[in-house]
Formats: C-alpha cells, sequence, structure tokens
C-alpha cells in the first residue's frame, strides 16, 4: 500500500508528523473511511500487502493504550478479511 510503504520501523520523524498532520482532525469514523479506502485503492491496483498492514500495526501499536490497540487489531482483521 503506498501510504504504508513509509510507515517501516526506521520511518523518520518527519514522516510520522506529516502522516499525524494529515489526519489530526479526522474522528474515528472518518479515519475508518479513509482506511478502507486506501486499502480499497491498494487492492484493486495490485499493491496491497498483509506484510505492510502486519508491519504498520508493529510501528504504531507501543504507542496505543490497550482499547485502542484492540480497534486496531479488530480493523486489521476486517482488512485482511478474516
Amino acid at each position: 500500500m503506498r501510504q504504508l510503504k513509509n510507515y517501516k520501523q526506521s520511518a523518520a520523524p518527519e514522516q510520522v508528523s506529516d502522516a499525524a498532520s494529515k489526519y489530526s482532525g479526522m474522528n474515528e469514523n472518518e479515519l475508518k473511511q479513509e482506511l478502507f479506502k486506501q486499502v480499497s485503492e491498494s487492492k484493486n491496483n495490485g499493491t496491497f500487502s498483509a506484510r505492510e498492514i502486519d508491519d504498520f500495526v508493529s510501528f504504531v501499536s507501543p504507542e496505543l493504550d490497550e482499547k485502542s490497540r484492540q480497534r486496531l487489531n479488530e480493523l486489521v482483521k476486517m482488512i485482511k478479511g478474516g
């Protein structure tokens, strides 16, 4: 997925900051819509990667509280179709 490719463990601080700025004004529903839009686009153009989703989850999970981590895992299951 083109957006998630930049979220490797070695992501530069400015990349993280740019992403945070882009999505900071969105509520949870807007974020989900944006996420599923990006996933759909990447699946349609053949760039979807479950591995990149897993890398992203590994990257952001340490910054989340338990409730947010559980929601993220639920979303990942939906994305992966499981």
